[in-house]
């Protein structure tokens, strides 16, 4: 009874309405509303009263009317478009645009909703555009005029920084002459005028690569160095180094902004000046924050990661440096350093920061005379914090062979008797990694060991007690990685390793940590499990002449065998290393140098050998986490990135592999491995990835066209080596779809053509199917290729027609039938008069086969067609 209601009233509320009637419409719409009962009924109604509300201006009902009829169908033009009419009245001009660009979508050909949706746009435009630079105009006003009040000045600039931090503001401000004004603040002087500033652009640079580019265009590294060197501790980075009022985060984001941006990227560019500047401004600065003790009081706010950030920062200014005198100086500095903290904890704790970045330099410094004594008696003190510090410096010192060898004459007995004397776990550990290290210096050469048959097992066995103890804390369990990372050279030591799983997971939930500074020693430790460091070939001649000359000849452990590291990767990947390298490549640190970013990709092209492993890598993420390996770091580390990418890209789905836009970035260094520098099993897998990614969509396509791909993909055609050349042939098969590829093809003077033709002739059955696709799926496309084909075409076609194997035949039939097609009546005709129309009658008259179906299909088919042409001709003959 009540949906008869409903509708009689919606039918009378109708007729008010056309009546012109609005107010007894709107009463026979709220008495329906309330009746109605009907999801579908409800919504014309509350659509039918939002126009009513309309007539009588009354906005804000009709738009929550026309909002009720959305709810019900999302896709309800009407009530999208009344909507839209009552917000733009409200003033609510963006929410009113997004209604009419769902109207426009829905329905594109309709004029009013085009209309209105040029005409609201303008109008958003011109209201964001007059407001935004009156905003900024005045803001500049009261900033540049020294008579105003103070508090105005600070108020206008804080609103610049805001508005800046606004994309639409960011470029109102840099149109309006903004950055020409921004350094006349700066020019001022006054600090509080500068910070404004450079908080101004710091906001229009962000997210925005091309406003950033012509803001430091504009601005100039001389005035950005500058700036830096201000003596202000809120504007100078240098100065944030050593305050403390600067926090540990704020400390780690300074010193990686200086690491990133101050050293040269291109060796070639010969001016170095900021790292001059940077060492004569701020050189001792770095060096007293590697100096810090946490442990002691009145230190440098710090975070777990800050020392190390110092340290790599002072390895890549020392590395920036071109000539002796400039490394002389940087010697120099340091040395004065040393002896105004001379004898103390910090002189220590420096000479470690200096052996974890230029290591020559703390090197030098420990050589002098009194330094390693200190160091010594350091170990044998009673307090702590001075054993702590002096056996980490140990540590750090014996980092080459000939200081280690110095060390275990020297040192061994002493970090014996700390080990076993100290009841204190964070000494013990720290004990633990020098004698871990001592005992590596071998390496990973069998006849090197450099102690007894078995200490190394057992030295590793604590260490992975420690790591798996969750009541330590993770600074000293960080330790215990490092001793694995030295003695996993030993293949009993990573051998026994890859069978504790809990320790395996225990490492990889460290890797994950906020802790970065166990970044290189989990690469170290992996990189020895899965043993993907270089090794050199051993030539058996050589080995016969040096045991002859009584030479040193290293040594394979039996463990260190193929199938020993094929069982270490199962199960490394079955304990879930891949995720934690996926995070171990997301370190937003200067930590996370180029020589841990190429060991990280080392271990990722071990772990995807197996083709059946590489899901499981896609799965934790792996194929994301390679492409900033494969674009950035050491020559060496993005070979082997892009190698490993061109494994798993080769196997898998694009789209699950690389999601969104990530599968593009992919095509670059595949492309990189083309190269003839690269290896042959480079070439191959690449050219295998590449035909993967050409034969999912055409948007890939035209990236490995743009990426210059085809000139190589081309050579490789010729190649000698039969892999090669049927990847790239199969690749070139997945192209030939694209116009761009279909062009070069078209050019005159070329063989492109010929060598199709020609590969369909050899004896490969996967060549020819790969190369029979490319002719049949080109000539389909460009009918004036099937002229191209020279005069050897007919006998290598009707071999491919005669073909035992059902996809090549199939691939020749679809070529005879293209040429046939191809409006050349000469062509046509010399077809007709050959032995093909005998050929596709015989293969036409074949008994129906499931297994060749699709072949004699096709023959019947173009066999039709042949007589159909034939008959036509003689026609035109008569």
């Amino acid at each position: 009874m009540k949906s008869q209601n409903c509708f009689c009233l919606k039918d009378e509320g109708n007729k008010h309405f056309q009546a012109g009637d609005i107010d007894k419409a709107i009463e026979c719409y709220t008495k329906a509303i309330k009746e109605c009962k009907d999801k579908n009924t409800l919504a014309v109604i509350h659509r039918n009263r939002s126009a009513c509300y309309l007539k009588k201006e009354n906005y804000a009902s009709a738009a929550s009317d026309a909002s009720k009829a959305i709810d019900i169908d999302a896709a309800d033009i009407k009530a999208l478009y009344r909507r839209c009419q009552a917000l733009e009245k409200l003033g609510k001009l963006d929410m009113a645009f997004k209604d009419v660009q769902r109207c426009a979508t829905l329905e594109p050909k309709n004029k009013t909703f085009l209309e209105t949706l040029r005409r609201l746009g303008a109008e958003i435009q011109l209201k964001t555009t007059f407001s935004t630079d009156s905003r900024v105009q005045n803001m500049f006003d009261i900033l540049l005029n020294e008579e105003m009040e103070k508090d105005k000045r600070e108020k206008a600039a804080n609103n610049l920084i805001v508005l800046s931090r606004e994309d639409a503001g960011a470029e109102r401000i840099f149109q309006n002459n903004g950055v020409p004004l921004l350094l006349n603040m700066i020019e001022t002087g006054k600090p509080e005028m500068i910070l404004a500033a450079i908080r101004t652009l710091s906001g229009m640079c962000t997210g925005h690569k091309a406003r950033a580019m012509a803001i430091i265009h504009m601005v100039g590294v001389d005035k950005m160095c500058s700036i830096m060197a201000i003596d202000n501790e809120e504007i100078s980075l240098v100065s944030m180094v050593a305050s403390k009022k600067v926090s540990g985060h704020g400390r780690d984001q300074a010193l990686n902004l200086l690491t990133k941006n101050v050293p040269r990227k291109d060796r070639k560019d010969k001016n170095n000046s900021r790292t001059l500047f940077t060492i004569d401004q701020g050189l001792k600065k770095i060096l007293k924050v590697c100096g810090q003790v946490p442990e002691l009081p009145d230190q440098l706010p710090l975070t777990e990661n800050t020392q190390l950030i110092a340290s790599v920062l002072l390895n890549k200014l020392y590395d920036d440096l071109t000539c002796d005198p400039e490394r002389n100086n940087f010697r120099d500095v340091c040395d004065e350093y040393i002896k105004y903290v001379h004898r103390t904890l910090h002189a220590v704790n420096v000479i470690s920061g200096l052996l974890q970045g230029p290591f020559d330099v703390g090197n030098a410094l420990v050589g002098h005379q009194g330094i390693m004594e200190m160091m010594v008696a350091l170990c044998g003190s009673e307090r702590e914090v001075d054993q702590m510090v002096a056996v980490e410096a140990l540590i750090h010192s014996s980092t080459k062979m000939s200081r280690a060898s110095f060390i275990i004459t020297n040192g061994v007995s002493l970090l014996k008797d700390i080990y076993k004397k100290t009841t204190n776990e964070r000494i013990k550990i720290r004990a633990l990694v020098g004698l871990c290290k001592l005992g590596s210096a071998g390496g990973d050469d069998y006849s090197l060991r450099q102690f007894a048959e078995g200490s190394t097992e057992k030295l590793a066995k604590q260490c992975r007690k420690w790591l798996c103890n969750p009541q330590i804390d993770t600074k000293t369990r960080k330790w215990a990685i490092e001793g694995l990372a030295y003695l996993s050279n030993d293949a009993d030591v990573k051998d026994d390793f890859v069978e504790d799983e809990l320790a395996l997971k225990a490492m990889f939930e460290l890797a994950k940590s906020r802790d970065k500074t166990i970044l290189y020693a989990v690469a170290c430790t992996l990189v020895n499990c899965t043993n993907c460091y270089d090794k050199k070939e051993i030539i058996p001649e050589l080995v016969q002449l040096a045991k002859f000359s009584k030479q040193h000849v290293p040594e394979q452990h039996p463990k260190d065998k193929k199938d020993f590291i094929e069982k270490r990767v199962k199960r490394l990947l079955k304990a879930g290393v891949t995720s934690a390298l996926a995070v171990m490549v997301k370190a937003d640190s200067s930590i996370l140098t180029d020589q841990t970013k190429e060991m990280l990709a080392r271990v990722f092209l071990a772990l995807s050998e197996d083709a059946r492993d590489r899901g499981t890598i896609v799965a934790q993420g792996g194929g994301k986490a390679l492409i900033p390996l494969a674009l950035e770091g050491t020559d060496t580390g993005k070979v082997k990135a892009s190698h490993a990418l061109a494994k798993i890209a080769a196997v898998s789905n694009p789209e699950i592999a690389f999601p969104g836009e990530r599968m593009y970035e992919v095509v670059r260094p595949l492309v990189s491995l083309l190269h003839t520098d690269r290896e042959g099993i480079q070439n191959f897998e690449a050219l295998k990835g590449l035909t993967n990614l050409a034969g999912y969509s055409e948007k890939l396509r035209k990236k490995i066209v743009k990426e210059k791909a085809l000139p190589d993909i081309e050579n490789y055609m010729f190649e000698e080596q039969d892999q090669i050349r049927q990847a790239a042939t199969e690749c070139m098969c997945n192209l030939v779809t694209c116009k761009e590829v279909q062009d070069r093809y078209l050019e005159d003077g070329n063989d492109k053509m010929k060598l199709l033709v020609l590969l369909c002739g050899e004896d490969d059955d996967k060549l020819q199917i790969a190369a029979g696709g490319a002719l049949a799926m080109i000539t389909a496309a460009q009918k004036k290729l099937c002229t191209k084909l020279t005069r050897v075409w007919l006998e290598i076609l009707q071999r491919l027609c005669l073909h035992t194997n059902p996809n090549i035949q199939h691939r020749g039939i679809v070529i005879v039938y293209n040429m046939l097609n191809s409006d050349d009546n000469e062509l046509a005709k010399k077809l007709i008069e050959s032995e093909m129309l005998e050929i596709l009658s015989v293969i036409g008259k074949a008994a129906d086969n499931p297994k060749r179906q699709e072949v004699i299909d096709a023959a019947r088919a173009y066999y039709f067609s042949l007589l159909l042409t034939n008959g036509n001709n003689q026609i035109e003959t008569n």
